[in-house]
This record gives C-alpha cells, structure tokens and sequence, in this order.
C-alpha cells in the first residue's frame, strides 16, 4: 500500500468517524476527531483527554451520565465511539476487500 492509499484509507475511516460523532456544536465531529498518516499506517485520534485538548469533554460524551444533575436521564449518545468503530472496521474491511469476523 503507498502512502497515497494509506491516506485515502485514514481519510476516508475518518470521515466515517466523524459522521456518528454527537454534535451540538459541531467541534467534537470538525476539530477534535484528527488523523496522521505515517509512511506505513494511519492514527485516527481525538483531540482530547478528558482534562484538556480540543474536545477534552469527548469520553463524557460516550459515557454513562451518572450525575444528579441529569435526573435520570440516560445519555443519548451513549456508546457513540463503540458504533462508530464498528463501522469504521467495516468500511477498512470493505475498502481492502476483505471481511470482518465478529
């Protein structure tokens, strides 16, 4: 695989990440979810860790809401970032003509 395909196929895994990101101000989906192609393979990553960076709050956004302040409610993004690695597992595996085994 070339650097080109590398990028192509990052690219491309990104988009599919950032289509199932919540947005309510759009900059978890548009600024936080980056990516890097190296010569040899691509990082997807979130700008962010749960204290700082760009969309530091991200893991809140996957998570149970055990707050009071949400009295009850269950987060309805909950479980994003699992979905949306499942489909970004299909989408590499159907681009490299492969299969995925669950």
């Amino acid at each position: 695989m070339t650097i080109d395909d590398m990028e192509r196929l990052t690219s491309g895994a990104t988009t599919v990440l950032r289509f199932y990101a919540p947005v309510k101000t759009g900059n978890l989906r548009n600024n936080g979810i980056n990516y890097e192609v190296y010569d040899d393979k691509g990082v997807i990553y979130v700008d962010g860790d749960g204290t700082n960076g760009i969309a530091f709050y991200m893991p809140y956004t996957n998570e149970p809401w055990v707050a009071d302040r949400w009295h009850g409610k269950k987060n309805p993004n909950e479980g994003w970032w699992q979905n949306a690695v499942d489909k970004v597992a299909e989408y590499i595996a159907d681009i490299l003509g492969g299969a995925l085994i669950r």
